[in-house]
């Protein structure tokens, strides 16, 4: 059994709550996840998650295990990062973004990040995961860097400037602020606002809805963390959302450039305190601001 791989499999999931989010963070497919941690169970003799339709949860036995579970797993991180510092330079990177950027944005992040530690292009791994997620990876050391939402609770860590992305406000195809000439705020009254979770990261979440009020919206929320989970949810007609200005447009949704300001997406590199990657972050920095416009 590899039991490294199948603890961050047990990790994974019991942080996010979900096996196709936790196989997302983790680079592969939600089968393996299933499958190992069913393993690990079987090893450890003890169930560590309940599935249920709706996600998992974790057991009071996977409760008392899970903090050493994730000290192995940092350590183990740790171990390799440390072995690269002792070799020479990054030759794997690891980074992470948060879901809000779609994926035009993400693959120029990626390019970008391949040529900018070596004179070879980097083998680069990318986790997509929410803010508070990618704080706490930076922190334990399992990613050498992420890009956040600003503002976010950084203490601690090495931060880049902040850049600010264009979003436009998703709508059904059939809404009236989707044919209007100059939509306006008052148009998306009486559609919920489908955004990621406010525990994601509380900051930026509580500004975006005090911008809605201070426009006369006070929308309920729906849960989404994908762009493809907006424009499913925006497609049912009872919704609206945010997409940076690359994401495509889906059928049954039409994009509208209204509320500027208020609902751009700020975004920030971070890297752990006092790491030597200033490369890196000036990277992100150049990759993100070609779309800041």
């Amino acid at each position: 059994m590899d039991l490294i791989r199948h603890l961050k499999y047990f990790v994974a999931v019991a942080e996010l709550r979900n096996f196709g989010r936790a196989a997302t963070r983790l680079g592969v497919t939600q089968p393996p996840v299933s499958q190992g941690l069913r393993r690990l169970e079987e090893q450890l003799g003890v169930r560590l998650v309940e599935r249920s339709s709706t996600g998992a949860s974790v057991t009071a036995e996977g409760a008392v295990l899970l903090p050493r579970a994730k000290l192995i797993v940092d350590d183990v991180a740790r171990l390799f990062d440390e072995a690269e510092r002792l070799s020479g330079p990054i030759k794997h990177l690891r980074w992470g973004i948060v879901p809000q950027v779609d994926t035009e944005i993400v693959t120029a992040c990626i390019a970008t990040l391949r040529t900018a530690m070596a004179e070879e292009p980097l083998p680069v791994t990318t986790v997509t995961a929410h803010t508070d997620e990618l704080v706490e990876a930076v922190r334990r050391g399992t990613l050498h860097v992420a890009v956040v939402e600003h503002p976010a609770l950084i203490d601690g860590l090495g931060a880049g400037p902040m850049v600010t992305l264009p979003r436009q406000v998703v709508v059904p195809a059939q809404h009236r602020a989707a044919s209007a000439d100059t939509p306006r705020a008052a148009m998306l009254a009486g559609l919920d606002f489908v955004t990621v979770p406010r525990s994601a990261n509380p900051p930026s979440h509580d500004l975006q809805l005090d911008a809605f009020r201070r426009r006369g919206l006070d929308p309920n929320t729906q849960l989404a963390s994908t762009h493809r989970d907006i424009a499913i949810a925006v497609a049912s007609g009872t919704s609206f959302g945010l997409a940076t200005a690359a994401a495509p447009v889906h059928t049954g949704t039409v994009h509208r450039r209204m509320l500027a300001d208020d609902v751009a997406l700020r975004l920030r590199t971070i890297t752990a305190a006092g790491q030597p990657d200033s490369n890196l972050v000036y990277a992100l920095d150049k990759a993100l601001r070609r779309f800041s416009k």
